[in-house]
Parts: C-alpha cells; structure tokens; sequence
C-alpha cells in the first residue's frame, strides 16, 4: 500500500532526561582555593606525531606562533611534515616567510608542499626553483604551485620536477610544461592542470611516465590538439573551460568516468572519438559561439554538437546533464528529430523544469531504455537561450498536456523507474506549473515507481533558516496537492523531505 511520509527532525528533552538536581552531588567541585594559579598544559605531553597532526589544520604561520606558547613547542613545529604556504598571509612578505620557515624545517620527508596565490615574476624564478628543490629533495608526496592571477608571466616548470619518485599528486597552475626531458612520476594518482601551457607530446610524456596515474584535470589549458590516453590506469578524465586551442578528439578507450564542465567557445569544442569504458558521464557545460554567426548556424552547431555526445554515450550506465545541454535536447525534441536509446539506469539532471527544460526532459525519458533512478537538481532560474528566438513559439504548450501527448513514447519509463528524487525544491519551485506537471506525470504513469523524494529547501536569513509562515504555508500546501495525485504504482511512496533542525 502507498505511504505519505515526512522526515525531519525535532529535538524534545524530556523531564525524565534531565539529571535531578535536588540530588546531593556526592562529587562536588574542589574549592576555588583549591584550584591551581595557572591552567593545565593538556598538549605538551602528547606525542610529536599528534602535534602535527594540530598543526596540518593551521595556516603554517599560525603553526610557526606557537613556539612561543611552551618550551617544548619552540622546535616542534620545525619537524611538520605539511609545509602550506599561503601568498595572503604572512607579516614577514610571502618570499620571508618561505625562507625563514624552510631553513628551519628539520623533517627528512614532506608530505605536503603548497606554494599558492603569490605574485610570480621573471625575477623571481631562482627563489622558487630553490623551494622547489627543497621540496624535491624531501621525497615530497603532494606538490601544490599556484602564483596567482596577477602575477606578469608564467613560471616554467624546472626539469628536476618531472622527475619525483613519491610524488602522488600534483596540480599546477598558470605554468608552462617543457620537453627537456623524460617525465617520471611512478607515484602519481592525480594530476590537475590550469591555465598552463602544454601539447599533444607533453601529454605523451605525462601518460607514458605515470604508471599509476588515476585522475587528470584539465582547466583553461592551452596548445592541446588531441587527448590520447592509451593508459590503462587512467580512470577519470575532466575537462573545464573552454582554452583548448581547437582540440579535435578525445581518444580513451580505458577512462571510466568522464566529466565536461564550465564555458566553452564553439571552435574549442572537441568531439569524443573512444569513450568505451564510461561508466558515468556528466555534462554541465555550456557554449558560446562567436559574435556575427546567424542564429539557425548557432542553433545547428550546437544541436549537432550535443548530437554527437550522446551518440558516443548511449551505453553508459550514469550521466548527468546541466541546464544548457538540457535545453539544447528541447530543441531537439520539438523538432521531431529521433533520440538515440541509451542503456542509462540512472539520470541525473540540472535545470529550472521550466517551458524550456520539459521537452528536453521527455527527449531524454523516452530514449532511457533502463532508467531506474532519475535525480533532478533543481537551479535557481531558467537560461532562456537566445536560440531560442525563431522557436519561440513552439514553447508555448499547455504543461498539463505536453507529456501526456507522448504518453505512447514512454514505454520504457514506465516498465523501469523505481525512484525520483527531485532536490532543491525551493520556495521558487511551489508555483512551478512545468515541474509540478513532470512530478504529476511520473506518478501518473511509472508502474514500478517506489519511492518519490522531495527533498525541499528554506529561505536562510543569516545563514539560519527562516521559518517564514507564509512560505511554509505554501510548501504544506503544494504537498498536499503533491500527495493527493494518482499513483500509476500501489507501492509507489511519496517522501517530503522537510530540512527542520
């Protein structure tokens, strides 16, 4: 039999809960007389090892202050193991503080080094490649180099760097990558590169030299024509922003999980060559095309665009899509173009569930052949794409009408789909006639439907919650419409997941 229910959580203390202070306490506080004229040092006797795991929470200017706290602390700090500098702190100036700090450090190993948010000029390089090699030369396990956005120039990378033995993660940014030698790096699981200079051999020397290497980030990198990862351990592959210099394929037939996110210019799109082995796919990524192209060629490039991802998609078993590629398949939908089917189990989706995401949606519920759990991350407000100008008019149905008329098209949805959870439901998503009409049709026609999860959230004020009366009134009124549609399954139980504290 269907249930309703409501989650959250009330805190009650009860009388019986309460210790009984009419009881003599028979342990009483010592006297104040009694007390000792100075506080306990609890820290000091703890062993070195726990001391620095204090002080990998503090900004290591912080760590460096508490050698004046107690006598023991003086040289404490000088054996850590995490060296994190930070260019916004530091009374002493960035460059100081480094020097003051590494010629004290006494550690034979360093397991964290990060050099981050620091101006960066030509001048500058002897400094850094000697911190470097300080790094270098403490078999360092995790190695952070981030000048900041200000800085002049790019800091190129020295060649003792490619060459770290217990290096296991490594992310760089505005950088530039060299060819002077061979890349060794049998330790590394992740790599994340950002607003650096690289190429089609520098990526080669990475792959080839990285025998364990799991996850690779990219971000707003250029000089990059092709991404060929012959590398069996190579498992995640991201991709954001949009400075690939007019990449032309990815090819990587072993990568598991592959993520396209951020901005992207049209001519730096890539297209996907061997995704093989994908496991999951997320695509939250939106497109710009470049001023003076009509709009019927923008809209073609960009459906043929989002076309040929899905082709290479159709038999991963998780992808999620963001608001841009959402609306893109709505075109696609009104224009009667076919959907290929995809083997997706689960779905997950990022938009509005306004006019302009509902055809988007159907095209992809319609092609789902064995979706079992559809997610819906609702965003704050719709794009509204100026792709949108010539068809206009096509968006202007009738939400109660418009999944229903393709009631014949949802043969899998029906047979499959177990559990929706729709999460962010706001007070801006009560009066949302295209979700509520999606959370009606669900419930209407998914014969194994068990579980439909809304999970709502409250204005803050603050940063607390605002149990506003007029708001609450409305949520308790949509969830009562919610639960009073009809249910296509018997087991099918309705969840309204309210965030009381």
């Amino acid at each position: 039999m269907a249930e309703n229910s409501v989650h959250g959580s009330i805190h009650r203390e009860y009388a019986g809960d309460r210790p009984n202070r009419t009881k003599e306490n028979p342990h009483p506080p010592p006297s104040p007389l009694k007390r000792s004229s100075s506080p306990r040092d609890f820290i000091s006797p703890l062993p070195d090892a726990a001391i620095h795991r204090i002080f990998s929470f503090l900004p290591l200017r912080d760590a460096v202050k508490t050698s004046v706290l107690f006598k023991r602390w003086r040289s404490t700090w000088t054996t850590t193991t995490d060296l994190v500098f930070d260019g916004q702190i530091g009374t002493l100036g960035f460059p100081s503080l480094v020097d003051k700090v590494l010629s004290q450090c006494t550690s034979p190993t360093v397991k964290k080094f990060h050099l981050t948010d620091f101006r960066y000029d030509e001048p500058d390089r002897p400094k850094v490649d000697l911190w470097l090699r300080f790094a270098a030369g403490h078999p360092v396990e995790e190695l952070h180099l981030r000048p900041s956005f200000f800085s002049p120039v790019k800091y190129e990378l020295p060649q003792f760097l490619y060459s770290l033995s217990w290096l296991a993660r490594l992310e760089v940014s505005l950088c530039c990558f060299s060819l002077g030698g061979i890349i060794r790096w049998p330790c590394l699981k992740t790599l994340v590169i950002e607003y650096s200079e690289l190429s089609d051999d520098i990526l080669e020397g990475i792959f080839s030299g990285s025998p364990v290497l799991e996850s690779v980030q990219f971000r707003g990198c250029k000089g990059v024509k092709n991404i060929i990862i012959d590398s069996t351990s190579v498992k995640e592959l991201v991709l954001n922003d949009h400075w690939f210099s007019n990449p032309d394929r990815i090819w990587a037939p072993h990568v598991q999980s592959l993520r396209v996110l951020g901005r992207w210019y049209h001519d730096s799109m890539f297209r996907l060559d061997d995704v093989s082995s994908l496991v999951e796919a997320e695509l939250v990524f939106s497109i710009r095309i470049r001023t003076g192209t009509l709009v019927s060629d923008k809209k073609r490039m960009c459906c043929d665009l989002v076309k040929g991802f899905f082709e290479k998609l159709h038999g991963v078993p998780t992808i999620t899509i963001g608001g841009w590629c959402l609306q893109i398949l709505s075109l696609l939908e009104l224009e009667g173009l076919p959907s290929p089917f995809f083997k997706c189990q689960n779905l997950i989706l990022h938009g509005p569930v306004s006019q302009w995401d509902l055809p988007g949606i159907a095209y992809l519920l319609k092609s789902s052949q064995c979706l079992e759990k559809l997610d819906i991350v609702l965003t704050d407000l719709p794009l509204q794409l100026d792709l949108f100008e010539e068809s206009a008019e096509r968006f202007n149905f009738d939400e109660g009408d418009f999944l229903p008329s393709r009631k014949g098209n949802f043969d899998f949805l029906v047979k499959h789909l177990k559990r929706v959870e729709i999460i962010g439901f706001g007070a801006n998503s009560f009066g949302s006639k295209h979700l509520l009409a999606l959370i009606k049709f669900l419930l209407g026609e998914a014969l194994v439907l068990e579980k439909l999860i809304i999970k709502t959230e409250l204005p803050t004020c603050h940063g607390q919650k605002c149990l506003d009366a007029a708001v609450l009134s409305k949520l308790l009124g949509t969830s009562r419409n919610v639960l009073r549609y009809q249910r296509a399954s018997k087991n099918a139980e309705v969840i309204f997941d309210y965030p009381f504290e």
